[in-house]
């Protein structure tokens, strides 16, 4: 069954319901700046060559992953070490500094996931994806009690603690989707309240994969964000404190807060050195410019 669209027509009316979503505590959410992207592809699903079986998918992945386990050791901060300790642990990480993972970002805000969508593409509507996670997780665990050998493989995923055993569980994991939260979160993590889904077998649409798991109408939802709404909806989020200076809790949030108040016409500062800068600055205006009138 298809994802079910919702399409509020005005801002209170998509707070509405993405208020409504949210408080069953249930959904989670991901943004896409326009609604005509039609699936959630993971990065790694985009640039994967075509053709290629997935024997030979899987083993680019874990290279992949054996050379970021082995170089960015040396990079990260101390306090991600122990991200190396677990595969799926280091992907998580792996997806943090950009690098092409099976993984799919989400969060449990639906503000969170507004904001993303609303920071591009201002002539598209913008989406917001849910589904219910509840859900998924309880027909995971009969899929568990059932003891199905291909789901017994995908559950390896998240507990190999080798790229051998990672790479030995992903060729043999069904076509299953399910969510998990890091065990260790980094202070950006944290702020956008982040959590992923991850696929069994590579190149498997995670929207397709969550429609198979999850046939009823409401546990999938897809809510529209009107483009004329969208720099409305920026302001607000912004006023809400969803901005990069929460989001990205590190001197490029700074960098980015400011990018995007001057940029959308947000007001800056609001501290009482900034305020007291701010009528200096007007007064020796406004002295300047009797100077030039005399």
């Amino acid at each position: 069954m298809a994802w079910s669209v919702l399409a509020p027509k005005t801002l209170d009316e998509l707070y509405k319901v993405l208020s409504g979503i949210s408080d069953t505590q249930s959904y989670v959410f991901r943004g896409h700046a326009s609604a005509s992207w039609d699936h959630l592809v993971p990065s790694l699903h985009r640039i994967l060559p075509k053709g290629f079986p997935l024997g030979e998918q899987v083993l680019l992945e874990a290279k992949a992953i054996q050379v970021f386990r082995r170089h960015a050791r040396s990079y990260v901060e101390v306090s991600e070490l122990e991200y190396f300790e677990r595969i799926l642990n280091s992907t998580t990480l792996m997806q943090h500094y950009g690098a092409p993972t099976r993984l799919l970002d989400w969060t449990v805000s639906p503000w969170v996931a507004c904001y993303f969508a609303v920071q591009d593409r201002p002539d598209d509507d913008a989406l917001i994806w849910a589904f219910n996670r509840d859900e998924l997780e309880a027909r995971n665990r009969k899929h568990k009690s059932s003891r199905v050998s291909d789901f017994a493989r995908f559950e390896e995923l998240a507990s190999a603690n080798t790229v051998d055993e990672w790479l030995e569980a992903a060729t043999r994991a069904g076509k299953y989707i399910s969510t998990f939260q890091y065990d260790y979160a980094n202070p950006q993590m944290s702020a956008q309240q982040s959590l992923f889904t991850i696929a069994g077998q590579l190149g498997d649409n995670h929207d397709e994969a969550l429609t198979r798991s999850l046939p009823e109408s409401w546990q999938t939802l897809k809510v529209i964000v009107p483009k004329q709404e969208k720099q409305r909806l920026r302001k607000r989020l912004f006023l809400m404190n969803v901005a990069p200076l929460n989001l990205f809790p590190n001197v490029d949030g700074v960098g980015l807060h400011i990018h995007e108040a001057i940029e959308s016409g947000f007001e800056l500062g609001g501290e009482g050195l900034v305020g007291r800068l701010e009528e200096r600055i007007r007064e020796r205006l406004g002295r300047r410019k009797r100077t030039q009138q005399t």
